[in-house]
């Protein structure tokens, strides 16, 4: 059995860690954003267009009366954290499921 030393392979660890990538969230296609009109798509358009949400929000007391919101996010960093690209898509649905709100931004 061979051995190795553990502080060489700790500081091999933090290193590749400190130079490693992440990512949070689920990459999504953005071609159809500026297709998405109130009061248009439904909830299964929605999911069809983007796949399954990030998260999904019970919504109450929302002055345009939407029910649920749908969040689509995706943000990746490289070595110490640094944000090197973020996107994030929230698509708000009524009572009838149909889209009554959107939003999108985008940060390089």
């Amino acid at each position: 059995m061979t051995r190795i030393n553990s502080g060489v392979s700790a500081a091999f660890l933090i290193a590749a860690f400190l130079a490693g990538c992440a990512s949070t969230g689920k990459q999504f296609d953005t071609a159809r954003i500026d297709s998405i009109k109130i009061g248009v798509q439904d909830k299964n358009t929605i999911e069809e267009w983007f796949g399954q949400p990030y998260q999904k929000v019970e919504l109450t007391n929302n002055p345009k009366r939407c029910v649920d919101r749908w969040i689509y996010t995706y943000a990746h960093a490289v070595g110490f954290g640094t944000v090197t690209e973020a996107e994030s898509l929230v698509v708000d649905f009524d009572k009838n499921d149909k889209v009554c709100d959107k939003a999108y931004s985008k940060q390089k």
